[in-house]
């Protein structure tokens, strides 16, 4: 009898043993299946109701035909990373439904070796808009992996009020002198801008000063600074530059200049260092207003040896850091010391890219950004540059 026990026991063992090597998932481990994502009821204003004669759409049996050519072709084209999908409807109903009219609406999303697809419901505003009368606007996150993204908010479209159509205004009139501090140029942040040290991208107040170049700035990677063709110093800077063949010398004389220009000024309670809430280009409306000031910058005389590394400011002789040199037939001077000579902020962004996307990606890099004393907001001119380059 002892003898029969162990021989069931021995067998029990094997088909287990069997089993386990013939399944497809290893012990240890779980299919992966994605998260339903929830948000809170507050994210979803109170919404108009269903219109009269108006019933929620059946539930779908399977996906359209056309989400799945979709998924097909995917299959088709990511054979190696995935297996297969599975469907799946939302259920149970977002709270909001019982408020809005709605559709169905598909979508995708990989998880594992699956592809999971999922029909989740969706406001139809243009149809409350035609009952109603009023605007509402939704939104969504987009492909997160592993996770069933529903709306994730619905919020109804209002009239500013007059404290926040001044605001609006405000940062509008904030883009027009910013327009103004660099004529000739376009408006560039630099956020969609990715150089290399052959190639930096130069930024005059917000402007892009680099598409006006006859040769791309660079890093000098041996004194780890930047040099600028000398046409960017007489074209957009101000300076009048003259070439001494003998010497080798360049002279850029910058003549003394008086401006009145619009300044922002933080408003009671605020610094500057206020002005922008987080990540955010333009500053916010609520915090500052606009001032007329008078600017002005002095005569300057710079006088520059190719590769000597001093030059002549005034007649004082100041060393330098990176001399100016010939490069591919052209004069390249170094930015920094020419910028600040003239009064200017410099930023300096490398490898590491400082401005975040609206995908969440990060970009930007190989940047020098210079602020002229006529920039609207010298003193703190980007959230960006001031949280994430580095001050010259």
């Amino acid at each position: 009898m002892g003898q029969l026990r162990r021989r069931a026991i021995a067998w029990t063992w094997a088909v287990l043993t069997i089993m386990l090597l013939a399944s497809p998932t290893a012990v240890g481990e779980t299919e992966q299946k994605p998260e339903v994502a929830e948000y809170p009821a507050q994210n979803y204003d109170p919404g108009p109701g269903w219109p009269d004669g108006w019933s929620p759409p059946p539930i779908p049996a399977q996906m359209s035909e056309r989400m799945r050519a979709e998924i097909d072709q995917v299959l088709q084209e990511r054979a190696d990373e995935f297996d297969g999908f599975e469907w799946w409807v939302w259920d149970p109903l977002p709270a909001w439904t019982q408020e809005y009219p709605w559709y169905w609406e598909e979508d995708w999303v990989p998880c594992g070796r699956t592809i999971y697809v999922y029909a989740y419901p969706k406001p139809v505003t243009q149809l409350i808009r035609q009952v109603y009368g009023r605007s509402f606007g939704w939104s969504r996150l987009y492909w997160k992996p592993c996770r069933y993204e529903p709306i994730n908010s619905i919020t109804e479209a209002r009239g500013l009020s007059e404290e926040e159509a001044l605001a609006e205004g405000r940062r509008a009139e904030y883009l027009y002198w910013v327009d103004k501090s660099h004529p000739g140029l376009g408006r560039d942040d630099g956020s969609s801008s990715n150089g290399n040290p052959d190639y930096i991208y130069v930024f005059l107040n917000q402007g892009n000063a680099w598409k006006r170049f006859d040769a791309p700035a660079y890093l000098d990677t041996t004194v780890n600074r930047v040099r600028v063709p000398i046409r960017f110093v007489s074209e957009m800077m101000g300076g009048q530059v003259s070439w001494d063949e003998t010497g080798r010398r360049v002279t850029i004389h910058f003549p003394a200049v008086t401006r009145d220009v619009m300044k922002v000024v933080p408003t009671e309670g605020y610094d500057y260092t206020d002005l922008f809430d987080y990540e955010e280009y333009l500053p916010n409306g609520h915090r500052f207003y606009f001032e007329e000031r008078t600017v002005s910058t002095p005569q300057r005389t710079i006088v520059l040896t190719i590769d000597h590394p001093v030059a002549v400011v005034d007649g004082q002789e100041v060393p330098l850091d990176a001399p100016p040199v010939i490069r591919n037939d052209r004069t390249m001077v170094p930015v920094r010391f020419i910028a600040e000579q003239m009064g200017a902020k410099v930023y300096w962004v490398g490898a590491q890219p400082i401005f975040r996307q609206d995908d969440g990606t990060m970009s930007g890099t190989y940047q020098v950004h210079i602020f002229t004393p006529f920039f609207p907001l010298y003193e703190y001119p980007s959230w960006y540059l001031e949280n994430r380059a580095v001050r010259y």
